[in-house]
């Protein structure tokens, strides 16, 4: 037995050094076992293996299949070996094997998953989830658990989909699994991006411990580079989190590490891009990301919220490297994927309410068949109906909400410059916000003009308080206002009624605070809601966010994701 194991060994060594050149396998190597054993340390040797059983009919298709597909899927090909998985699928004589028929669901399920496949996503899981309980098999219902935790975090559901997640680790950890430690390991580092993106970064250092512990399971020789390829992923994450989370040092501690590893691929590497990102390694992170989508493209996979995810993020960096012609050229990439990703979700749900009304054709009378086409295809005008309307409404207050951010910026340069209360400039802002913050009306018949004196003082307090930021202070009140521009509590009243959209001065003062908030909350996406409160100068998180939602109609975290993604 050794002996065997070290003639393996060193025949994929010596393949591994050939590299793409045309190889003579001998027949012992020409097995679907011997091809597994090369899927990491050599895939073109596992794809020769391949290609000759199927030429030389040795095995069943469905069994090339099978192991090409899981082939593709280790490559991260998961396009490409999802069409293999598919047409095994198919195949009668899978039934008879239990084992293999959940392992065919557990892939499809990890591609589904991969490429936002939600409908198949959601049948495979009950599948896999209802074949693994009826065989009492802990491992796969693990996975199922897991995944559907996944799916509710993905959704917003965030309490569940940690119970969920959770729920299916505590399961895989009482099993024997045979691949345990690399299911353990990929579940550590979902959570960990899970805890990373909600900024729970104490969770998510554990995670991270927890990962590396799992990657450092002893394993065969054969396998250390599927050991050096999940140690790979562990420092990419682990930097990205700790750059997000505002402690560079160990970020590139961890960054030094993951330099060490070379077993990895575009998709492998695209852990380590926000790490790149925020440490302004915007050559090496372009790079990632240029390999990122090639590697995609290269695989068939151009029209995809992958491809739309690579495109994006793309924009974004060359936005910071001033690069903006090349940004644009991105941009309008993302809108033209945008629109064909809509034609086919759209095209799918009708086919999906159509095949639905054939079953109906099928079983029921031509009279009934035509009431519940009427009924389906109302129901189907009015709900595109609400989507559009809604989708309308939303386009319409993105873009007052873009066009309010930049107002208040221009207004804030403006003051902060210095430039006079009454230059062009600080006016036209003024009155630009005005205009978006509240309805225009025409004064009535026994209102007064306004006063010009006391329009100007306004403007000269408006000005100090915004550009020496005085709402910061905390107790700053009316009686502070009123002898910053000299006047009595009579005339400073009238003067707050006729100029501020504010009813009182507490309003008009946390007003200003949740204004700085804004900027806050886009500048400083590590902040906390209650960190963004405290600097503006509101102790109180409930005023914040109630004064937040009044002035922009969101909460503050629903306005920090539309911005950010804007």
């Amino acid at each position: 037995m050794l002996v065997r194991k070290g003639f393996l060994i060193v025949c994929l060594v010596l393949v591994s050094l050939v590299g793409d050149a045309q190889i003579s396998l001998p027949d012992s190597m020409l097995t679907i076992t011997k091809s597994y054993a090369c899927h990491i340390t050599s895939p073109d040797t596992a794809q020769t293996i391949l290609r000759t059983i199927r030429e030389r009919q040795t095995e069943p298709a469905w069994r090339i299949d099978f192991a090409e597909g899981d082939l593709n899927y280790n490559m991260r090909r998961y396009m490409k070996a999802l069409s293999y998985f598919e047409r095994v699928k198919a195949e009668p004589s899978l039934k008879d094997s239990t084992h293999l028929q959940l392992l065919l669901y557990k892939r499809l399920m990890d591609c589904y998953d991969v490429l936002n496949l939600e409908d198949d996503l959601i049948r495979t899981i009950y599948n896999l989830r209802k074949m693994a309980r009826a065989q009492g098999d802990k491992a796969f219902e693990s996975m199922t658990v897991f995944m559907s935790g996944k799916q509710h975090h993905l959704r917003g559901q965030l309490d569940r989909g940690y119970a969920s997640c959770l729920e299916g680790l505590e399961l895989m950890r009482e099993t024997e699994y045979v691949n345990k430690h690399i299911e353990l390991r990929n579940y550590y580092g979902v959570l960990l991006k899970m805890y990373t993106r909600d900024g729970r970064f104490e969770e998510a250092i554990h995670m991270s411990r927890y990962q590396e512990a799992e990657a450092l399971y002893p394993s065969p020789a054969i396998m250390r580079k599927a050991r050096e390829r999940g140690l790979r992923q562990v420092y990419a994450l682990r930097a990205s989190m700790y750059a997000q989370a505002g402690d560079m040092t160990e970020a590139n501690k961890a960054y030094a590490a993951w330099k060490k590893t070379t077993c990895g691929n575009a998709i492998d590497d695209m852990d380590i891009f926000d790490y790149l990102q925020l440490s302004h390694h915007n050559d090496e992170a372009l790079s990632t990301i240029v390999h990122y989508r090639e590697f995609l493209r290269e695989q068939g996979d151009t029209i995809s919220y992958r491809m739309l995810f690579a495109l994006n993020r793309e924009a974004l960096l060359r936005v910071d490297m001033g690069d903006y012609e090349q940004a644009i050229a991105c941009g309008r990439q993302v809108a033209v994927i945008a629109h064909k990703l809509h034609i086919i979700k759209s095209g799918e749900q009708m086919q999906t309410t159509y095949n639905l009304l054939l079953e109906q054709q099928a079983s029921e009378s031509k009279t009934k068949w035509l009431m519940l086409s009427g009924i389906a295809i109302a129901i189907v005008a009015m709900v595109v109906l609400i989507i559009l309307y809604y989708a309308r409404n939303e386009r319409r207050h993105v873009r007052d909400m873009r066009k309010l951010a930049h107002v208040l910026e221009a207004y804030r340069r403006a003051v902060i410059n210095g430039e006079p209360s009454t230059s062009p400039e600080v006016v036209a802002a003024i009155e630009e916000l005005r205009s978006i913050q509240i309805p225009e009306s025409q004064p009535s018949e026994g209102e007064e003009e306004p006063d010009d004196e006391d329009h100007r003082l306004f403007v000269e307090m408006d000005t100090r308080v915004t550009r020496d930021r005085l709402f910061l202070k905390p107790g700053l009140g009316r009686e502070d206002l009123m002898r910053l521009i000299g006047v009595d509590k009579n005339r400073f009243g009238k003067m707050m009624s006729k100029y501020s959209d504010a009813s009182n001065t507490s309003v008009y003062i946390n007003q200003k605070r949740v204004e700085y908030g804004a900027k806050l909350l886009l500048e400083h996406p590590e902040y906390t809601i209650s960190t963004v409160a405290t600097e503006c100068g509101m102790s109180n998180t409930v005023t914040f966010n109630r004064t937040f939602k009044e002035m922009y109609n969101m909460t503050p975290s629903d306005y920090r994701e539309k911005m950010t993604s804007i």
